[in-house]
């Protein structure tokens, strides 16, 4: 397993990355504290689709009541909420997500890709099985 403190530690750059590791959340939420990170928990694995995905978004990252749940909502709510603090977002569950919706992981995936290039806040990291063959939509994504 990567030990995840010392990557945040060492400054790992914003972006979309896939993380092969049965670390826990808890664990993952303490590494991020730790080296001065916020964090988001993302768990889709009982996500079926777009609307639950959006529903689980407004909880995970505290959008406003205004949230329109949509992709559109959901990138501009992402740009307004960036605060220029590093912030881990630990999706776990995407493959569930993947198998009922693969439109939305993505989209999910643009949107996320493009706010951590524009705001350089986020750090999202796809925690996946140790061993398991990236989904297709995944694997140019790289990994830690």
């Amino acid at each position: 397993m990567t030990d995840l403190r010392e990557l945040l530690s060492a400054g790992l750059r914003p972006g979309v990355y896939r993380w092969p590791s049965r670390a826990i959340a808890d664990q993952v939420r303490r590494d991020a504290a730790t080296a001065g990170f916020g964090f988001v928990l993302l768990d889709t694995g009982e996500i079926h689709d777009k609307t639950g995905f959006l529903d689980l978004c407004a909880t995970a990252f505290d959008l406003p009541r205004w949230f329109g749940r949509n992709w559109d909502a959901l990138a501009d709510s992402l740009s307004d909420r960036s605060t220029g603090e590093p912030e881990v977002v630990l999706w776990r569950g995407l493959r569930h997500l993947l198998e009922h919706d693969h439109d939305t992981v993505d989209v999910a995936l643009q949107i996320f890709v493009e706010d951590t290039t524009n705001s350089g806040q986020l750090r999202v990291i796809i925690q996946d099985e140790p061993g398991a063959e990236p989904p297709d939509l995944l694997s140019s994504l790289p990994v830690l």
